[in-house]
């Protein structure tokens, strides 16, 4: 049996924060003060200990689905919290529910704090798209 070694890469690069495609609001079901997307904030949010370590965190606990045909790219959307916490996590484009609920469930152990965004200088609630790139080697 061949072993097929698996790499998740991830790429948290502003031209898919800005895509077009998905800056708009994803209907989000979370109650209480407004939520910004990423180009309405003068500071977008991002990781306390930096990326890599979201890198190696997907890396370690991501488990791939079984009898499911490989999948090149998921994206996902997250409101990055106030407090510097992850809520209504969702994946936006079209994949195999499999991997949505895995990345779902990754997501929501993933427990780094994150630095909240930033708008007129208070910390504000704002919308996150994370593409996360899957490369089979």
């Amino acid at each position: 049996m061949k072993s097929i070694f698996i790499l998740i890469i991830f790429s948290f690069t502003s031209f898919a924060q800005t895509n077009e495609e998905f800056t708009k609001k994803l209907h989000h079901n979370i109650q209480g003060e407004k939520i910004f997307l990423n180009n309405e904030v003068d500071i977008q949010p991002k990781l306390m200990y930096g990326e890599n370590a979201m890198y190696r965190f997907m890396s370690r606990n991501f488990k791939f689905p079984k009898n499911e045909s490989p999948v090149t790219e998921i994206i996902c959307s997250f409101i990055v919290e106030i407090d510097g916490t992850i809520s209504d996590i969702k994946v936006i484009n079209n994949v195999p529910e499999s991997y949505q609920k895995e990345v779902i469930r990754v997501m929501n152990k993933f427990d780094e704090p994150w630095y909240p965004a930033v708008k007129n200088k208070m910390q504000v609630r704002c919308q996150y798209i994370l593409p996360i790139k899957i490369n089979l080697i």
